[in-house]
């Protein structure tokens, strides 16, 4: 396993908005994660997959889906993009004093072997990044390649339909070093959430002003996305605490397993 090396278009992309901006707030995006609740998060993963076999965190980001499942025996491998929340999620490893592989790699090209992976995670909506539905799918491609037959994919999205129907322009939220102001749009033809996010630094009164943008998806089109990759949707989700799955719901959570090919067999 190594840092995965890229080429043509894809080394393009390297100066692109969604390969840097995880990098840029290396420490500020450590702020936002650090107010998520891992264990309930963790919890929900343990109650929709099995601990037997290697499970890969896509999109690991600071390691704390991966640390936490570390902690109650899971094998598992980290994934990101972006090196510095690597830096953050090897620090936070060395803290908990445990050691696992983490690999620096872009998500549609996974630098594994075919169907080495028992289940695969994707938390906090890590999905949508890419500039196209089509890398998207190429991701999807390299889940299903990685899983062996029946393996599962655990895809946690925020809900298109609940964020169209309750949406607001502006908000705003405290994190331990700064306040974010957040100013929204939607491009309802791409299904995109674009928002411009202002940090205000506590003390110093600094601001910083990134631009943040993901395609969600409907459960109807992730459908079929999976089901291009051999993925077959088994259980929906519209929460960590199992909550039914509704247009209200704010987290739409796929479990997805690998469809296991029957081989035809004929009498001689």
């Amino acid at each position: 396993m190594c840092d995965q090396k890229l080429s043509g278009p894809e080394k393009h992309e390297l100066r692109q908005w969604y390969v840097n901006i995880f990098n840029d707030m290396g420490s500020d995006w450590e702020a936002i994660v650090e107010m998520r609740d891992t264990e309930k998060e963790t919890s929900f993963i343990e109650g929709r997959l099995s601990k037997r076999g290697l499970v890969l965190d896509l999109c690991c980001g600071t390691g704390r889906h991966s640390i936490s499942l570390r902690k109650k025996g899971w094998n598992v491998i980290g994934m990101d993009l972006s090196k510095n929340l690597l830096a953050i999620a090897q620090t936070r490893m060395n803290q908990a004093e445990m050691k696992f592989p983490i690999v620096m790699a872009d998500m549609r090209y996974f630098p594994f072997r075919d169907g080495v992976f028992g289940a695969i995670i994707n938390m906090f909506t890590s999905f949508g990044y890419l500039p196209s539905e089509s890398g998207d799918l190429k991701c999807l491609q390299e889940v299903s390649r990685t899983l062996r037959n029946s393996g599962k994919f655990l895809l946690d999205l925020a809900n298109w339909d609940h964020i169209v129907r309750n949406f607001r322009e502006r908000d705003w939220a405290e994190f331990r070093p700064y306040y974010l102001l957040e100013k929204r749009s939607l491009d309802l033809k791409n299904s995109k959430l674009i928002s411009h996010w202002t940090l205000i630094r506590k003390g110093t009164g600094e601001t910083i002003s990134i631009v943040h943008e993901v395609r969600l998806y409907t459960l109807n089109k992730i459908h079929q996305l999976l089901g291009k990759t051999g993925l077959i949707i088994v259980q929906v989700s519209g929460g960590y605490e199992s909550q039914e799955f509704d247009l209200e719901a704010s987290r739409m959570i796929t479990l997805a397993q690998k469809h296991q090919k029957k081989l035809l067999t004929t009498n001689a």
